[in-house]
């Protein structure tokens, strides 16, 4: 028995119709699928790449904040000592004619804080004192600011007071005798360069190198080439004056200590 069935006039298109939409709702579907997935990746870059900013800037502030602690804090402190000694950073300066000195060192948190035998110095365009560990290296976990050996800072001390104190008498320290030496006021450049060696594809040896370069060269220096070479760096550039104040006042009596009662040692008696 043969039937003959008849369909309404366009279903046949309709139904091609209908397939077409769905193929497009599908696109549509997988076009925001991806639009998400990029979005997603870019946010994560965005709050990964924050992320080490933030690392990179305490890491470098941390060093600073170190200098200034030792540096005002008590005067028979041993970070005082190795800081304001004839071979810290600052007495370097201070106790000896080396003004246009360039001090290079690898900041150690967690071994001594500054030690001259393991330190940089430059003179013009060579090195008077070349040490191989004036650097940090990514090979050393003790050259690591943590023992997670994730972060390391490189720091350079530079004398800028010829420039930046070249008014009248601004190289002296207020309230000080100008005719002694403990009252000249210096001041510095400290230049501090955190970076993240992990997140980086160069090579340990290069990482050295760059820190090698003088951090003050905005053209070919250490952010540079961290830079050029993908390497996660953040540079932190502070300005400080550093004064070495001596009072001469040691008595609050003056004449006889015995009469005065006065139990000063530094007393004399007249």
């Amino acid at each position: 028995m043969k039937t003959n069935r008849s369909y309404p006039i366009g279903l046949s298109h309709q139904r091609g119709a209908v397939l077409i939409v769905v193929l497009l709702f599908l696109v549509l579907i997988m076009l925001i699928g991806v639009i998400a997935v990029r979005n997603s990746s870019t946010d994560l870059k965005l709050a990964t790449s924050d992320q080490i900013n933030t690392v990179l800037l305490q890491s470098s502030d941390s060093v600073n904040n170190k200098i200034e602690m030792s540096v005002n804090g008590l005067t028979t402190g041993d970070q005082y000592k190795q800081i304001m000694g004839i071979t810290g950073i600052f007495g370097y300066y201070f106790l000896g004619s080396n003004d246009e000195d360039i001090i290079d060192f690898c900041y150690r948190p967690r071994s001594s804080f500054f030690n001259i035998d393991n330190a940089v110095i430059r003179r013009g365009s060579g090195k008077i004192v070349n040490n191989t560990t004036g650097y940090c290296d990514t090979t050393k976990s003790t050259d690591y600011t943590s023992n997670r050996n994730t972060t390391m800072t490189q720091v350079m001390i530079k004398n800028v007071s010829a420039t930046a104190n070249n008014g009248d008498f601004a190289h002296m320290a207020l309230g000080s005798d100008s005719d002694e030496e403990t009252s000249k006021k210096y001041t510095f450049d400290i230049y501090s360069t955190s970076v993240l060696p992990a997140y980086g594809s160069a090579r340990d040896e290069k990482v050295k190198e760059c820190f090698e370069k003088n951090a003050s060269n905005n053209v070919d220096g250490v952010t540079k080439c961290m830079a050029d070479n993908s390497i996660p760096s953040k540079m932190l550039v502070e300005q400080v004056d550093v004064a070495n104040i001596q009072s001469s006042d040691y008595c609050t009596y003056f004449g006889n200590s015995a009469k005065t009662g006065s139990s000063n040692a530094l007393c004399r008696d007249s």
